[in-house]
């Protein structure tokens, strides 16, 4: 276990975040190259649980590492690559995993089997174990669906940063146009399908960003303020956008070859974008936001550098010292810090004593109850905390229920309900909390 002090123009440390600048920080190999690490890109979690994914970019194809019970003595892993990965999750730069038990991938390539220059783009999956790379597992057959993927839009190829926003909706940072965009899947087909033609895209044409080849420009969304925050690699600087601004200019058109009939493309001007930092990192790669605060990494130097961005430009607080090579970056629940390391192919977390954990993060996921599993008739929710939203969604996404939890226990009339595989989900405001229920 590595030791480093985090030393920098820190004065008193208030946030949570900060404290990672004061005492000592453990740098804790989580993943290794023995659990799939291949060429790590991105990561990220599962609302509300333990479990992490881990995005390799790989040349002619792509795949994951998903941890299990993370950083605790029941850890597992498991290395996932779907069939169709060469064509749905290759060369991938960014994951991004949502609320709804789906999570999507966008990729630094520009075509696979096209001659549209605008081919690729982002693609969604589902976290279930029991769908990713299980269903639909072929070599190409003609005569079988086109692997476990939900849904592939495209328009965005290079595409170098992807942050969730809501349902099926996603930012992306599009590498080969150098702006930003707004994809909405809306209902994804049937697993392994291909009937885009109720996708929406969002272009933010004046929201100008620059790729840097082969490092990510990850981007995180603040949700409760609309800040989505940005890593522009190509010009070394990061800036932030209001999401809730700017103005429909008018229609789009695809290009031809990309043979996409999407329901809405639509150009978008005059959005709010502030300039938050300009110097003083050498290769920005990874980036997140937590309580005013965000963290960015600097793949050179090795930096994790913490910003105070309660207002513009952001103030730097302070730099913890990593390796060179370090990617993707997440805080997750417990204000921990998790991070990626291409060139020491590892999952790492950062342990701290003085940073203080949140009590209504994972902690209270103990005090949710789920009876009986499987379900037929009812299914039971018990949860012994704050007001909340109850939502099923399906394995493609589609909230099939969705009702208020006041009190201590609800009922769900699951019997209406198709059979199969859902994720249940608790949403409060300072949290949400999945579980896997299988209605028969």
């Amino acid at each position: 276990m590595l030791c480093i002090f985090g030393i920098a123009n820190y004065t008193f440390a208030q946030n949570a975040i900060d404290k990672y600048l004061t005492g000592t920080n453990n740098f804790k190999v989580v993943g290794s190259a023995s659990d799939g690490l291949l060429n790590p890109q991105d990561l990220d979690f599962e609302p509300g649980t333990d479990t992490w994914w881990v995005l390799n970019y790989e040349g002619n194809t792509g795949s994951v590492s998903i941890f299990f019970d993370a950083n605790k003595p029941t850890q597992a892993s498991e290395f996932r690559r779907d069939s169709h990965a060469g064509h749905f999750m290759i060369r991938a730069s960014a994951i991004a995993i949502g609320d709804n038990g789906n999570f999507a991938t966008v990729h630094e390539i520009q075509n696979t089997n096209s001659q549209s220059p605008t081919f690729m783009g982002p693609a969604l999956w589902s976290t279930d174990t029991s769908i990713f790379a299980r269903l639909e597992q072929s070599n190409w057959d003609p005569s079988t669906l086109l692997g476990s993927h939900l849904d592939m839009l495209h328009q965005s190829p290079f595409a170098m940063g992807i942050a969730h926003d809501n349902a099926n909706a996603y930012w992306v940072f599009d590498g080969y146009s150098g702006n930003i965009c707004k994809y909405d899947f809306k209902a994804p087909h049937i697993v392994g399908g291909d009937d885009h033609a109720d996708g929406e895209i969002y272009r933010y044409t004046d929201v100008t960003v620059k790729r840097k080849s082969g490092v990510p420009s990850h981007m995180a969304l603040d949700k409760q303020n609309n800040w989505l925050y940005i890593v522009d690699g190509g010009n070394n600087r990061i800036i932030r956008m209001k999401t809730t601004s700017g103005n429909d200019a008018g229609g789009l058109s695809p290009d031809p070859g990309a043979n996409e009939p999407l329901a809405k493309y639509r150009n978008m001007t005059g959005a709010t974008v502030e300039e938050l930092v300009t110097g003083g990192l050498t290769s920005p790669c990874g980036i997140d936001y937590k309580d005013d605060r965000i963290v960015v990494t600097d793949n050179a130097t090795g930096e994790i550098v913490i910003y105070d961005v309660s207002s513009a430009p952001a103030t730097e607080v302070g730099r913890i010292q990593s390796d060179a090579g370090i990617m993707g970056v997440r805080i997750d629940w417990d204000n921990g810090i998790w991070f990626v390391n291409r060139n020491k192919r590892q999952l790492v977390k950062i342990e701290n004593a003085n940073v203080p954990t949140n009590v209504a993060g994972i902690s209270s996921e103990a005090n949710l109850l789920v009876y009986p599993v499987p379900a037929q008739d009812v299914l039971n929710v018990e949860w012994n905390g704050e007001d909340a939203i109850v939502m099923l969604v399906d394995v493609t996404g589609r909230t099939m229920y969705q009702n208020s939890m006041t009190g201590k226990k609800l009922t769900i009339n699951s019997s209406t309900l198709p059979s199969g595989m859902y994720t249940l989900i608790l949403r409060t405001d300072k949290q949400a909390i999945a579980r896997k229920v299988l209605i028969e």
